[in-house]
Parts: structure tokens; sequence; C-alpha cells
């Protein structure tokens, strides 16, 4: 059983913070993240930390939506108020489940295609805001059940939350960006015990690194770190998963060019949308977002075919070498 994918999806974005308290708990709605490999040491700690992480390179991106819990949602997991969802440019949607009562934030699920990470018998507590760097750590008991492949096991454990270290972070992905600049680290570790069919015992750990820009609070780079083992079933895996921010977005005057350049035609369309743009310039990747900033379309080209969308307004975001640009249009 992949249970390590459970795993990697209970906190990989947690919440927003800096150095600085501030009151926003989440990314920014349709922040990028460029899913990354590369030298990641995350054992600096403390006040005035240096970390450096360098020969980045991408293998794909992530893009950060949210929207109010559905009817269903709620049902599944009591309580929740806010919905992460996390799309890759597969279209693969991992979702997270969040309770926000005033200044505390709760985690109440997670889930994928594959599988469903309930805490509904004990939510796991994040923490209560303002948090800030020499603050005890948050430490807060979690249960529930895990459902995957036909399997629904309960688990139990723990959750522990803290700001361990402040500092200068640098890094660098080729063509996607770099960042250097004041960032405070969030750790989220959980430790859990589970059992396989009422007879095979496991645990599984997971430890999370946050890091905040002090400057605006925003998510910058984010990493989850776990290992799952069930010895019964010979199951001894570990997992690592790396996303830093796209920052090569536009200058001003370039991206005035490239707006200026773009005609998207017909608009409203019913079947197939061309993009054209001027100066040369390429289309690498196209995301189409409805209104509520859900991606419900990934594709790559000047031609899309848009025949599959319900009728309504969406926003189309282009990719380019030179950076991203965003558009309006209408589907019959």
């Amino acid at each position: 059983m992949k249970i390590k994918l459970l795993f990697t999806l209970c906190t990989l974005s947690m919440m927003a913070y800096s150095q600085a308290p501030i009151n926003s708990y989440f990314s920014e709605p349709l922040s990028e993240y460029a899913i990354v490999t590369g030298t990641i040491d995350h054992s600096p700690t403390g006040a005035s930390a240096n970390w450096n992480f360098t020969s980045l390179t991408a293998s794909g991106t992530n893009t950060d939506t949210y929207a109010a819990p559905t009817a269903g949602e709620l049902t599944d997991y009591p309580g929740t108020t806010e919905v992460l969802t996390i799309t890759d440019n597969s279209m693969n949607e991992n979702q997270f489940f969040y309770k926000v009562e005033t200044s505390t934030l709760s985690l109440t699920g997670a889930s994928n295609a594959e599988f469903t990470l309930n805490y509904n018998t004990d939510n796991a507590l994040v923490g209560t805001y303002p948090l800030a760097y020499g603050n005890a750590a948050t430490v807060d008991n979690i249960a529930g059940q895990i459902m995957a492949q036909g399997q629904s096991p309960n688990y139990t454990g723990t959750i522990e939350t803290e700001v361990d270290a402040y500092g200068t972070l640098t890094f660098d992905v080729a063509g996607q960006g770099s960042y250097t600049g004041s960032v405070t680290r969030i750790k989220t570790e959980q430790n859990v015990s589970f059992s396989i069919a009422g007879i095979f015992p496991g645990t599984a750990n997971l430890v999370n690194y946050n890091y905040y820009k002090d400057s605006d609070g925003s998510l910058v780079f984010r990493t989850s770190d776990g290992a799952v083992e069930v010895s019964a079933l010979s199951i001894n895996e570990t997992f690592s998963t790396s996303e830093a921010l796209i920052t090569n977005t536009l200058s001003t005057n370039e991206n005035a060019q490239v707006l200026n350049a773009v005609k998207l035609y017909p608009n409203p369309v019913e079947d197939i949308l061309n993009i054209e743009l001027g100066d040369n310039i390429s289309v690498a990747s196209v995301h189409i977002m409805d209104l509520n900033g859900r991606t419900v379309l990934v594709s790559q080209g000047n031609t899309i075919r848009t025949s599959q969308l319900q009728s309504g307004f969406y926003v189309l975001r282009i990719d380019t070498e030179v950076g991203s640009v965003t558009k309006k249009f209408i589907k019959k």
C-alpha cells in the first residue's frame, strides 16, 4: 500500500507566517511552485540562520487555489472552513481541509485520487496566532482514519509545530527564478501509529519545513520528508518533496509589452480558442481557471480545445519564456 503518499499530503502547505505577526494563514491564491530537487539542507537552526539551497532543478509545477467547502466535504470533514487544492501541471490534485476559528488553525483532512487521511476523531491543531520565534512548541494529539485501496485503518499520534528558526534563505531554480532574503521557518512534525487489516502494525513520521518571507509573509519554500514502516509487510520507505515559489515574474515594461501583444480569438469561444503573441514570443504552457481560482484545464501551444468546459467566464494564464500574463474569456 502506498501509504507514504497519504502522509506527504498532511502538511505540504499549512499556513503563512513571517517573523513579524501577520493575519494570513495560507499561501496567496494562485501561487505557483516549482517541484524541485537539489541540495536542500535544513540543519541550520535558531536565530540568524543561513540556508543556501543550490543546484535546484524543476520537474514540474504546482498551483494553489482556495474555496469554501462543499456540503459533501463538510460531511466528510466536519468543521472545515477552507479547502486548499494543489494542482500540478498534469492536473493531479491534492486537497487539504482546514478549520479556522478566529486565530486558531487546525487540519481536518487531506485527500487525493488514491487516498484519504481524515482527522475525524481528533483534528490536528497547527497553532494559535500570532506565532513567534522563541515561543513554546504547539503539541496536539491527532486521530482518525486512513482510507486507501479498500482499507480504512484507524491511526493515532501527535503533531508538533514550532517556529524554530529565522535568518537568510537563498535559492535559484533554473528557468523558474531565484530568491535571497530574510525568512522565518516553521517546523511541523507528525508521528502516527496504525494497523493494516488489524494485524499489521505500522508507523509513519513526517517532518515539514515552511519558509516565509519576512517582508510580506508569503510562503517561499516548503518541503516534506518522511518515512513509513510496516515490518510485517516488509515496508520501509522514505520520501521527500520540495517546492520553491516561482519568482520569474515579468517586469512592468515587459508585462505591458506582452499584454499588448496577446490576442485571444474567437472570444466568446465555442470549441477552439487561439492565442496570438507578437515579438517572437512562444507559449510554454496555458492554465485555465474558473472564477473561484480553481484550475480546470492545462494545455500547451497556441490552440486550446475548450469544448469540455462549461459555459461561463474563465481566466487564462499564459506562461512564456519571459514570464506570465493573464486574460479573460467567455465559453459559450
